[in-house]
């Protein structure tokens, strides 16, 4: 609405109902996905019976009290002044009036709890809950009431009038035991014994994020950490040399048959080789190669020892971009003066004609790392790669798990403990420890969850989804 220059808006959005259709009805897949199961019709009966039992026995003392006098009276055996003077009047009255007070009673406590908390003494006796069938949440004091009313006014044909209405539920077409007084009302009765309790706020609250946290067929792919297994297969990207201020270029694609060696040895050596003008025989500077130096025989060394040949590294040949200016040619320094030579000890000596022993070879950094193989898909969509330990938390501290990386997850309802949940890559999964958290842990496995003890590892393995308070992550492999 527009007046006078201002525009008035009026927000009438509604909260979204998940679990409907296309067309606003409510949808039975949405309600399986989570876990809830339609009441089995025998305890649905076994929760009338006890209902009806339990009215039936508030209405003892009037049975036994009042109704004998009234039959007196009804039959002509006494008079209405025999009967106001008769001696059990007062204990008729008082029998009388305490079946009808704790009879309001009762219908307002089982009225008020079964629209706030959807379930009557009988149905707790069943494991038997009555949800909106829409928001699958509390049906309400009206729709009990309505339901209530539509059940009382089928006695209008006894017998067969309330007889016809229960045998309702076994004709429901979407196979879910709604009668015709529940789908006038919008109730539907759900098994909290063996599915999903609809009251258990926590446990509805992850199920329905695992079922949006699930929405399609395939897996995001998270990016991999690791050199390619196959030596022919040529990268997208391939970072080029690093410097303090950060990278200084991309390099080029290379051809299969040209492609070198790929690793943090080969570029440590060629960056001092470039620095000092000297070849570097190990991956860093006084750590031995992983190929050891030819061994010859000595030429002109004192005490025959044998030592090795100095090499230079080959690079790829380039053209520059541009030549490099002349270096100007150091200073000629004074020779040192002669210093005799230390005698050789005699575990030194070795026949001329063996070698030395070949240096151990020691694998470089990047071989040593393991290659990231899995992962946690978060319900909010976010991925975290798992190639090291990481310690999961609204605030993770790592004192006691120092080899793990801190990770802090938001968490809105602060179902999260500030240091909840440790991840470890293992050989074909990973491994979870729950740190004693405040809610808890678990793994959901084929939709079945299994409760993590604290302290005690467990292993995961691809499509499983671990439960860190009321947050759900899933296993993806990588």
């Amino acid at each position: 609405m527009e007046s006078d220059g201002m525009i008035w808006e009026i927000d009438d959005s509604k909260p979204k109902i998940e679990g409907l259709d296309s067309v606003g009805r409510p949808d039975p897949a949405y309600a399986a996905a989570l876990g809830l199961l339609r009441a089995p019709f025998g305890r649905r009966s076994l929760a009338l019976v006890c209902d009806v039992a339990l009215w039936m026995l508030l209405q003892l003392p009037l049975w036994l009290g009042a109704v004998p006098l009234l039959l007196k009276l009804a039959t002509g055996a006494i008079s209405p002044y025999g009967f106001l003077n008769h001696p059990g009047f007062i204990l008729a009255v008082v029998m009388a009036s305490v079946s009808s007070v704790l009879s309001l009673i009762l219908l307002i406590v089982q009225w008020v709890q079964h629209g706030r908390q959807g379930r009557t003494i009988g149905k707790a006796i069943a494991g038997i809950r009555s949800v909106d069938v829409r928001t699958l949440e509390r049906p309400g004091v009206g729709r009990v009431l309505l339901r209530f009313l539509i059940f009382g006014a089928s006695g209008i044909v006894p017998v067969l009038g309330p007889a016809l209405l229960l045998s309702t539920p076994t004709f429901d077409p979407e196979g879910r035991g709604r009668g015709w007084h529940d789908k006038a009302t919008g109730i539907w009765l759900v098994d909290a014994r063996r599915g999903l309790n609809p009251y258990d706020e926590k446990r509805m609250r992850v199920a329905r994020k695992m079922v949006k946290a699930e929405p399609t067929k395939g897996r995001s792919t998270l990016p991999s950490l690791a050199t390619h297994a196959t030596a022919d297969a040529q990268p997208a990207y391939r970072p080029g040399n690093r410097i303090s201020a950060g990278v200084l270029g991309v390099a080029r694609p290379y051809a299969a048959n040209e492609r070198p060696e790929v690793g943090l040895a080969t570029a440590a050596a060629e960056s001092v080789q470039v620095e000092t003008g000297k070849p570097v025989l190990g991956g860093y500077r006084g750590e031995p190669a992983s190929t050891p130096a030819p061994i010859l025989p000595s030429m002109g060394r004192p005490g025959g020892m044998p030592g090795p040949v100095p090499t230079s590294t080959p690079r790829p040949q380039q053209a520059p971009a541009q030549a490099p200016a002349p270096r100007p040619a150091p200073a000629a320094r004074p020779s040192p003066a002669p210093q005799p030579a230390p005698a050789p000890l005699p575990t030194q000596h070795a026949p001329a004609s063996q070698p030395a022993p070949a240096p151990e070879s020691h694998p470089s950094p990047a071989q040593r790392m393991p290659a990231a193989r899995f992962g946690l898909r978060l319900d909010t969509g976010e991925s975290i790669l798992v190639s090291e330990p990481v310690l999961l938390g609204r605030n993770p501290d790592a004192t006691e798990h120092p080899e793990a990386r801190p990770i802090a997850l938001t968490d809105d309802s602060r179902s999260l403990s500030k240091t909840h949940l440790l991840v470890r890559p293992v050989d074909g999964g990973l491994e979870i420890i729950d740190c004693r958290s405040t809610n808890g842990s678990g793994l959901v496995r084929a939709g079945v969850e299994y409760a993590v003890a604290a302290g005690i590892p467990v292993r995961t393995v691809d499509g499983d989804v671990i439960r860190l308070g009321d947050r759900v992550a899933s296993v993806v492999r990588v």
